[in-house]
């Protein structure tokens, strides 16, 4: 009766929400071959779509000159009506779909291992079958395996977010406040539908690509600090008309939104459920990982664990208790001391129920 009540709750819910469906993926296991880079394939879609937009926009603009030229070049409007032509759709995006079904060069593009040869095999979740259904193929973009879903969460969460900060800066908010506003919403969607609800998974790397995408659309006309560095605007004035900034337009356009945050191998998720028999499966591969991957150890792995906790500095609702972390320290230490250095359990997580949301400063 329980397991109908949450498929009830998907039902009902699906229409209110612009993707009723979280999709997982699996980085523990390794591509049998070293996948295509299809970032610059990826980038260059989006600058086709981006100069598409102002195209369109100049054009409205040369047809209203007698008139006020801004009334069509509002910055809000134009990232929505970028937005929809790279955000929407239900469970996958417009790019999700490109990166996932898109014909690329190259006979090596994606990854995707079956259920029964995933991480994931006889694990089970809220939804049933739902890991057998919703599983996101690997890809390489940018130098970074991931997952298809990362693309859809980029541009389709990403804009949530940036949504979200938009309205709360409207309504007076300070940047810090907005910005912890939209993160407060991406950690309560991983709580719930996006996540745990579903599948009994909250992932940080999705919450790390809802936070890269909302630096993206920031990015669309305004400069964006990335660590230490500043990028220049994407979109340019130019009098009363719109152009790409020359800096921006090329097949580096996504690169720096994209990090091994995305891989969720280096940026582990909570597993709510069947957390032991995952890392099981974990263990069986660490192997092929000593095999495969060049400088595979401790040291730089655990560098990679610590490194992820932030979004290049800035909090985007990381957390990993230990009693749900299943990582690739399973390979080098007996199970006493593998998560040394991960977060305390939270008190209070239940499984099959949806838990709080977390706040940032917990």
């Amino acid at each position: 009766m329980r397991q109908l009540a949450f498929v009830g709750v998907v039902i009902l819910c699906a229409p209110r929400i612009q993707a009723a469906c979280a999709t997982e993926t699996d980085q523990f296991t390794l591509p049998d071959a070293p996948l295509k880079d299809i970032g610059p394939d990826i980038s260059a879609k989006t600058l086709e779509i981006l100069g598409a937009e102002i195209a369109k926009v100049n054009k409205k603009i040369a047809k209203s000159r007698r008139k006020d030229p801004r009334a069509v070049t509002d910055e809000k409007r134009i990232a929505e009506d970028i937005y929809d032509r790279v955000g929407i759709g239900i469970p996958e995006s417009t790019m999700e779909l490109y990166a996932r079904h898109g014909e690329f060069r190259g006979k090596s593009v994606r990854f995707q291992p079956s259920y029964f040869n995933s991480v994931y095999s006889g694990v089970m979740s809220p939804l049933p079958f739902a890991l057998i259904f919703i599983m996101s193929p690997t890809i390489r973009v940018h130098g970074v395996d991931m997952g298809t879903d990362k693309i859809g969460h980029l541009f389709q969460q990403g804009f949530e977010y940036f949504h979200r900060y938009q309205d709360a800066r409207g309504r007076g908010a300070d940047e810090a406040a907005a910005i912890d506003l939209a993160v407060q919403y991406g950690v309560a969607t991983e709580d719930g539908l996006y996540g745990v609800v579903l599948a009994a998974v909250y992932s940080n790397g999705d919450l790390a690509a809802n936070y890269a995408g909302f630096k993206f659309y920031c990015n669309l006309f305004n400069p964006v600090k990335i660590g230490d560095e500043w990028l220049a605007p994407i979109i340019l004035r130019d009098g009363v008309y719109l152009r790409l900034n020359p800096e921006r337009a090329n097949s580096d356009l996504l690169k720096p939104y994209i990090s091994e945050h995305l891989n969720e191998a280096y940026n582990p998720s909570e597993y709510v459920w069947g957390v032991d028999l995952i890392r099981r499966h974990v263990r069986d591969r660490c192997e092929r990982w000593f095999k495969e991957v060049a400088e595979f150890n401790e040291a730089t792995y655990r560098d990679h664990l610590e490194h992820v906790k932030t979004w290049h500095g800035e909090a985007y609702g990381w957390e990993l208790p230990e009693h749900y972390a299943a990582t690739l320290l399973e390979c080098f230490t007996p199970r006493e001391a593998r998560n040394r250095g991960l977060n305390p359990r939270r008190p209070g997580r239940a499984e099959m129920r949806l838990p709080a949301s977390r706040s940032m400063s917990s």
